[in-house]
């Protein structure tokens, strides 16, 4: 049996920290237009020129698409013509950008939905690609690329990575606009923040202020902007303008921790205060020997001797070794990163380093969010 033993001492005396990490960085990379996002678009469509690693005939849906494609061309045959393991059925799926304009390019996935092998060596046939209102926004076509491959002969099979999943890269042709607005109901330029923060909002509507426009923080994740223009190139120039900021984040200070993979994910500034760990080893052996115990002198059929009998004695031999534990101690504050780097250097592996950063946060030590996966 083995058990750690580890005491976290806090010192209160010392200054506490900011519980944030602020630093300088441009608008565009912590936040959106409000209006700006991506839709999903997916559509059902058959992959053909593959060497007989397609869909086989148990996949009725594969074998009819096939029919139907060759009608369409004047080629009528029935299903039950249909003998070829060159074809696939396949779902593709793509995202289509908030200003995706006709004509625009678009890679789409191809995820095989039958019993085939591989699409190495597959071509898209023409697919049509719907969103959730059920319009078609784009359609794709091309040749698949697979990273990977899947080959069998007598039993024996090598496979790399998933040779039933692709894409085809700018194979697919944006046909309806998707323009997203730019101006709110309210009239104003929404300003979405990535990680919700009521101190970076402040700081948003502040900078923006600063370049004369009327801003206000609607809430923690965002921030309306009363922008007075005469024609859409002026609402974008400011727009472009608003979005070059420099400003302010202030936003939590987090370590994350997986226990299950042992990984520990923290920045670079979280801070711990003054802390002692004591980690060592107790190691408990409990051994039972049964030995047989015989009565001395013991003549069967003798009646003038008293009466014996054979039994079994236990002997038990319990050894305890205690290894010299190891102490570290932090005299002044400092970060979880050089915490983790000491202990790692002590010999502890990442789990148990994942033990004592848990204790330092009961007790208070860590000045940072500590979120368990």
């Amino acid at each position: 049996m083995k058990r750690f033993l580890i005491l976290v001492f806090l010192f209160a005396s010392l200054p506490i920290n900011s519980y944030a990490q602020e630093s300088y960085v441009r608008l565009k990379d912590i936040a959106r237009l409000e209006g700006e996002r991506d839709n999903a678009l997916i559509g059902y469509g058959v992959v053909v020129g593959l060497a007989g690693s397609g869909d086989s005939r148990k996949n009725k849906s594969t074998i009819r698409s096939i029919s139907n494609t060759l009608k369409s061309f004047g080629v009528l045959v029935s299903d039950s013509e249909v003998n070829s393991r060159n074809a696939a059925a396949v779902m593709v799926t793509a995202n289509i950008g908030s200003f995706a304009e006709k004509g625009d390019k678009l890679d789409v996935s191809v995820s095989a939905i039958g019993d085939a092998r591989s699409l190495v060596g597959g071509t898209l046939l023409l697919t049509p690609l719907e969103a959730i209102n059920g319009q078609t926004y784009a359609i794709a076509q091309g040749q698949i690329s697979v990273g990977g491959y899947k080959f069998e002969q007598f039993g024996n099979t090598e496979q790399k990575n998933h040779p039933t999943v692709g894409i085809v890269p700018k194979g697919g042709t944006i046909e309806r606009d998707n323009i997203a607005k730019m101006v709110n109901d309210n009239g104003k330029v929404g300003i979405v923040l990535n990680n919700s923060d009521f101190g970076t909002a402040i700081n948003v509507a502040d900078a923006i202020k600063g370049l004369g426009y009327q801003a206000e923080a609607i809430h923690s994740g965002k921030v309306e902007v009363a922008v007075p223009y005469k024609n859409k190139g002026d609402l974008v120039r400011s727009i472009a303008q608003i979005e070059s900021l420099n400003v302010l984040t202030d936003e939590e200070a987090l370590i994350i921790v997986n226990e299950r993979t042992g990984t520990i994910v923290s920045g670079g500034n979280v801070k711990v205060k003054s802390i002692t760990v004591a980690h060592g080893n107790l190691e408990l052996s409990i051994k039972t020997k049964y030995n047989v115990s015989q009565p001395n002198n013991n003549i069967i059929g003798s009646f003038n001797q008293p009466s014996g009998s054979t039994i079994v004695t236990p002997d038990t031999k319990i050894s305890i070794n205690e290894k010299v534990g190891k102490v570290k101690q932090t005299e002044h504050e400092t970060t979880v990163f050089n915490l983790v780097k000491e202990l790692r250097q002590l010999g502890l592996s990442t789990r148990d380093v994942i033990v004592i950063l848990q204790a330092a946060d009961k007790a208070g030590a860590i000045n940072g969010k500590l979120i368990i996966q």
